[in-house]
């Protein structure tokens, strides 16, 4: 017994300074190489936004890159009368009732994060290194949570895109929602290309998906 007392004093300072690994995923930080070139500011992707079999133009530009953490402008053509696009608050909407807004994000060689939720604290979209089932949670500052699953990981190059011209290897995530109308938010991710597509799934049966390769 004191044997394994001992053992286990040892682990423990160990880990205390940081001579083992630590297995627990964050869910506020994301470590790795933020030196990327889809990071630079000025960085242009176009992308779109399918509902139904109907796409509509959209973009992201980064206009800042603070160690890493960017800023990209998002703008995007939005159907009229869409029960997802009804749910857009009018402050990130243009004149014409098209998405126009800013959103800020840590993306690096081993994952994404976001800043978001109302709060503005970061929270990870992935991590790289995760497993199937690791959830990353977040307690927002009304005592609520936001819950992120790793749900699939592909072993092989299963998903399509660039129109379906290449297929890629990807992680997918499941983000539980609380906003009415809202079933859940799904992020397709990738170590190389990083967010790959966000799909939302609506209570009615209907999805919007937005392709980013």
């Amino acid at each position: 017994m004191k044997r394994i007392f001992s053992l286990l004093t040892v682990v423990s300072l160990l880990v205390s300074c940081n001579l083992l690994p630590d297995t627990k995923i964050s869910s506020t930080d994301v470590g790795g190489d933020t030196n990327l070139t889809m990071n630079a500011t000025g960085t242009k992707v176009t992308t779109s936004v399918i509902v139904g079999s109907t796409s509509y133009p959209a973009s992201a530009t980064v206009t800042s890159n603070v160690n890493g953490v960017i800023t990209a402008d998002i703008k995007a053509t939005l159907p009229k009368n869409n029960s997802l696009v009804n749910l857009i608050p009018a402050n990130l909407k243009d004149a014409s009732g098209n998405l126009s807004t800013t959103g800020k994000y840590k993306n690096t060689s081993e994952g994404i994060l976001d800043y978001t939720n109302k709060d503005g604290k970061p929270f990870v979209i992935v991590n790289y290194s995760s497993s199937v089932g690791d959830k990353y949670v977040l307690t927002k500052s009304d005592g609520t949570t936001i819950t992120r699953t790793v749900t699939a990981n592909s072993t092989v190059d299963d998903y399509p895109v660039m129109g379906g011209t290449m297929l890629i290897k990807t992680m997918t995530v499941e983000q539980d929602s609380r906003i009415p109308g809202v079933n859940k938010i799904v992020y397709i991710t990738n170590h190389k290309y990083a967010l790959v597509a966000i799909v939302i799934y609506m209570n009615d049966g209907t999805s919007t998906k937005i392709s980013l390769l």
